[in-house]
C-alpha cells in the first residue's frame, strides 16, 4: 500500500509540474504582442452606421468616396480626390469611460481603444462636404484592428454615445 501511495504522489507531482509548465506557456503566448497597427497612412471610407434609425451609408449608396490620410501628426481629408480640409490631430490613450470597452485606461496603444482628437472646425468641414454622412466628432473613440474580410487594417471611429454613429475606414495597402 505504501508503494501505491508513493507512486500516486509521484504521479501527482508530475501532473502538477506539467500543469504549471503548460500554464506558463499559455501565459507567455497570450502576453506576446501582435503586429503593431499604425494610424499613419491612407484610409478609405468603407461605411457609416448607427444612429437611432440604424442607418448604413457606403460610398456606393452615397455616390462619393473619401480618404483620410494621417502623417506626422497631421491629417488631410479628401472627397473624390479633392482636398477638403487638413490640420493636426492628437491621440489620447487616457480615456474616460467608454460604452464600447467598459474600461477607461489602456496600456496597449493601437491594440485597444483610444481617443482621436481632430479640431472641431475640420470636423464641421468634413460633415458639410459629405452631407453629414461622414461626420466624426472632434473627440472620437477609435480603434485600429485587423479584419480578415478585407485582408487589411480597419479604423473605426465612434461617437461614444448611445445611438451614436461609427465611421469605418479600411487602410489602403
Amino acid at each position: 500500500m505504501l508503494n501505491a501511495e508513493l507512486l500516486i504522489n509521484m504521479d501527482m507531482e508530475k501532473i502538477i509540474r506539467i500543469a504549471i509548465i503548460t500554464a506558463l506557456a499559455v501565459l507567455a503566448t497570450a502576453c506576446s504582442k501582435p503586429e503593431k497597427k499604425e494610424l499613419a497612412g491612407t484610409w478609405q471610407w468603407y461605411c457609416t452606421s448607427g444612429g437611432i434609425a440604424g442607418v448604413f451609408y457606403t460610398p456606393e449608396s452615397e455616390g462619393f468616396e473619401t480618404e483620410l490620410v494621417f502623417k506626422g501628426g497631421h491629417f488631410t481629408f479628401y472627397k473624390d480626390g479633392k482636398k477638403i480640409t487638413s490640420g493636426t490631430y492628437r491621440i489620447d490613450y487616457k480615456m474616460d469611460h467608454s460604452l464600447y470597452t467598459n474600461k477607461g485606461d489602456t496600456d496597449e496603444p493601437f491594440y485597444s481603444w483610444f481617443n482621436l482628437n481632430i479640431p472641431e472646425a475640420q470636423c464641421k468641414k468634413i460633415a458639410e462636404a459629405t452631407n453629414g454622412k461622414v461626420a466624426p466628432l472632434s473627440k472620437s473613440l477609435a480603434v485600429i484592428s485587423y479584419d480578415d474580410r478585407y485582408d487589411a487594417q480597419v479604423l473605426s471611429m465612434s461617437d461614444n454615445c448611445y445611438d451614436g454613429f461609427t465611421y469605418t475606414f479600411v487602410k489602403k495597402q
